[in-house]
């Protein structure tokens, strides 16, 4: 692929990227807590928005806001009585009349602002897991594609241009792998902050053992802050 991408385009790319990664990091695996909290905290007015699976509380997920970026989610504690333990199927009257009577639950203790909405699935992800966040539709539902198309777009930019300054091909690879498609967009073909004219030196590019040493290494510690908190 030649030619340079516009200014305009990366900045407006590198804009999306940094606010997806922000919400990622904020809201990408909300704390678990017990299902009941969430009526407490209906009762104290500390609810904006519950999400709830079609198939929970057999599997699926229950989550809860307090605002944008302050999510929630019910710790996992299936009903004996939902699944049939002889054929190993899901019982629909039996699932729908505990997530009817736990909702119900819900809705009598709710102000008439908060928004209690049914998900179909997890969010807007991209093939193969390797693009996209529920993280994204639990901030705001128009948000998911528009983060997830940012980086599809990063992803083909990086798979198919030959410019790349800073690392070869293989090197991003990995590194989008750990999260590098801000990185990305911010460095090549040239640095974002040398303005659309502006050409740096010629330097030696990380090659793909560099950048998988280096990807690993940032998965390492962010598993290593997660793992702390």
């Amino acid at each position: 692929m030649r030619g340079d991408i516009p200014y305009g385009v990366r900045m407006v790319l590198l804009a999306v990227l940094a606010l997806s990664s922000v919400v990622v990091l904020v809201n990408q695996d909300p704390p678990h807590r017990d299902a009941e909290e969430l009526i407490s905290d209906l009762r104290a007015g500390n609810v904006t928005k519950v999400v709830y699976d079609r198939d929970w509380p057999a599997y699926g997920t229950l989550t809860w806001s307090g605002g944008p970026l302050s999510w929630s989610q019910a710790r996992f504690d299936e009903p004996g009585d939902v699944w049939d333990h002889r054929t190993a199927e899901l019982v629909p009257a039996a699932l729908e009349r505990r997530q009817g009577a736990f909702l119900a639950r819900v809705r009598a203790v709710a102000a008439p602002s908060v928004e209690i909405v049914l998900s179909e699935g997890s969010g807007w992800s991209g093939p193969g897991g390797l693009v996209g966040s529920p993280a994204y539709a639990r901030w705001w539902g128009p948000f998911a594609p528009v983060a997830t198309a940012a980086e599809v777009l990063a992803w083909l930019l990086m798979l198919t241009r030959r410019d790349h300054r800073y690392a070869g091909r293989w090197a991003w690879f990995w590194m989008f792998l750990a999260g590098g498609s801000l990185a990305y967009v911010l460095l090549e073909p040239r640095p974002l902050w040398r303005g659309p004219y502006g050409t740096p030196a010629e330097r030696t590019r990380l090659d793909g053992t560099r950048g998988f040493v280096l990807a690993l290494t940032v998965m390492f510690g962010m598993g290593m802050v997660n793992a702390l908190s």
